[in-house]
């Protein structure tokens, strides 16, 4: 990880942190969380796991509450993922966070949008139950993977279902922003960090906190960037 000293940027994006899942990384997202002195956070998707709150940890709400308290004076954009699906008006409230499905900015006049990405999914979208047990077989590996989730880096590697998903998500999130003009594009729902430009549109994937390495993009006058911890 980084070192904690703080760092400054503009805007802070998130994605698929899972809270409540056995493999979330609530803890070590809520330390870079409070790491970077910024003015916008995008939770980019897939911040729960699912409505069961009996497993959210203590961790988890340490992370939501801290999101509430910043959300005071800083500004909070929470824009929903298929397992977010229900809960926005539960705890959209508790962190203070205006809700989107689609959310487009405007910095440095230039034109951002972002949205998690399971809607250029196909297979998610067709097969929603085989995609679910899928995900929990997945989770399950996880837990009882070593520290540094070979096994688990493994099967992603080898699958090549999972590898032209991220590929199919960056394309179809690419002509999605297209056709609204943006400059750039933002997306998560993939689980693997990424970035991709074509002549007429920069595209950028948050990764997730389920995983080693976790990710987190950065944007500020200067530059976007991924963040690996």
């Amino acid at each position: 990880m980084e070192n904690k000293e703080t760092k400054k940027t503009h805007t802070l994006i998130m994605s698929d942190l899972h809270l409540g899942s056995r493999v979330s990384q609530a803890e070590k997202a809520l330390e870079v969380l409070q790491s970077y002195n910024f003015r916008k956070l995008i939770l980019l998707g897939d911040v729960f796991e699912n409505m069961d709150f009996r497993n959210l940890t203590k961790e988890c709400w340490d992370f939501l509450n801290y999101v509430g308290k910043i959300s005071k004076d800083r500004k909070v954009r929470w824009v929903i993922g298929n397992h977010d699906e229900g809960l926005d008006n539960i705890f959209g409230s508790l962190m203070d966070a205006r809700i989107y499905e689609t959310y487009i900015w405007q910095f440095k006049q230039e034109k951002y949008l972002a949205i998690h990405g399971h809607q250029f999914d196909r297979f998610l979208v067709d097969n929603a139950f085989i995609s679910y047990v899928a995900c929990n077989i997945y989770n399950f590996i996880q837990r009882f993977d070593t520290d540094e989730k070979k096994f688990s880096h493994f099967l992603k590697r080898k699958s090549k279902g999972w590898l032209r998903l991220s590929d199919k998500v960056a394309h179809g999130a690419m002509l999605y922003g297209k056709k609204h003009d943006a400059d750039y594009v933002f997306c998560g729902h993939t689980h693997k960090a990424l970035k991709k430009h074509n002549h007429y549109i920069s595209y950028y994937n948050s990764g997730c906190w389920t995983d080693n390495p976790c990710a987190c993009i950065t944007i500020d006058e200067k530059k976007i960037e991924i963040h690996e911890y």
